[in-house]
This record gives structure tokens, C-alpha cells and sequence, in this order.
């Protein structure tokens, strides 16, 4: 019953994440991430994606918890002005971990080129319940085009 529950929780947090997002708002549910979550991206985590040493302190602030994800939806959002997400399931993986599948979708800057792609997640919880890892899979080829997208002023 507890994993039911905390799968119900958690899907109806991604829920307002993604009524948000999709809002252009910036607003996280109270407790699913805190400073310290970790976002991954085809197996990189974040922080070592911004050209400076992971451990440094400004690097993780930018790179982890919500100000990670802010900082990475205002990069998306940029990239695909009209970008949406929706949920296309999520299911329980084990004891400390829920597997989210998303759709995104929307128009890269410049090209216009049409983009929707599966975007699988894999949420690692904390005993407290919060997100501790979230660990997301895209294609590269379109990642590579959504980061081009994203220098064009």
C-alpha cells in the first residue's frame, strides 16, 4: 500500500510539474526536489555539463536542485519557445525509484523543425520522498539539435 501511495504522490507532483512547465511558470510542488537533487541527462550529470569543475559551489547551485531545474526549463523553453510536456505513464521501478515517461514536444528556435520525443525519466527517492536523482534519456540527435536551438538569440 505505501508504494501505491508514494506512486500516487509523486504522479500527481510530475502533474503539477508539468501544468507549470507547460504555463510558462517556474513553481515546484513543496518537497520534490531540495537543494541537493541531482539532474542527469543521457548519463551526464549536469554539473558537469557547464565547463567548470562539478564541485565547484556555484556550479552546483546552478546545476542541482530547483535552481537546477530552473535554470535547465529556461534553457529548454528558450530552444522551443512553444514547448509542452505531457505524461505518458509512470510506474513504480523498485523500492526507491519511479519511472516517469514524458512527451516533449514543440519548435526548435531558428529552424522551426518540429520536434516530439519520447523522454523517459527515472526518478531515484530519498526516504523522505523526495526526488534525489532525476536521471532523463532523449535521443541525441535531438538533444544536439536543442542545444544549437538554444544559442539563437
Amino acid at each position: 500500500m505505501a508504494a501505491t501511495q508514494r506512486l500516487e504522490g509523486v504522479a500527481a507532483a510530475i502533474d503539477r510539474v508539468i501544468e507549470y512547465f507547460n504555463a510558462r511558470k517556474l513553481d515546484l510542488p513543496d518537497g520534490l526536489f531540495d537543494r541537493k537533487t541531482q539532474f542527469v541527462i543521457n548519463g551526464a550529470p549536469f554539473e558537469t555539463l557547464l565547463g567548470r569543475s562539478p564541485d565547484d559551489p556555484l556550479i552546483l547551485m546552478l546545476a542541482r536542485g530547483p535552481a537546477g531545474y530552473r535554470f535547465t526549463i529556461k534553457a529548454l523553453q528558450h530552444a522551443m519557445p512553444d514547448v509542452r510536456i505531457a505524461r505518458a505513464g509512470v510506474q513504480n521501478a523498485g523500492d526507491s525509484r519511479i519511472d516517469v515517461e514524458l512527451r516533449l514536444s514543440g519548435k526548435l528556435r531558428g529552424s522551426g523543425e518540429a520536434i516530439d520525443v519520447a523522454v523517459p525519466i527515472a526518478l531515484t527517492l530519498a526516504t523522505a520522498g523526495q526526488v534525489e536523482i532525476a536521471d532523463a534519456s532523449i535521443d541525441g540527435g535531438v538533444l544536439d539539435k536543442i542545444r544549437q536551438a538554444r544559442l539563437i538569440a
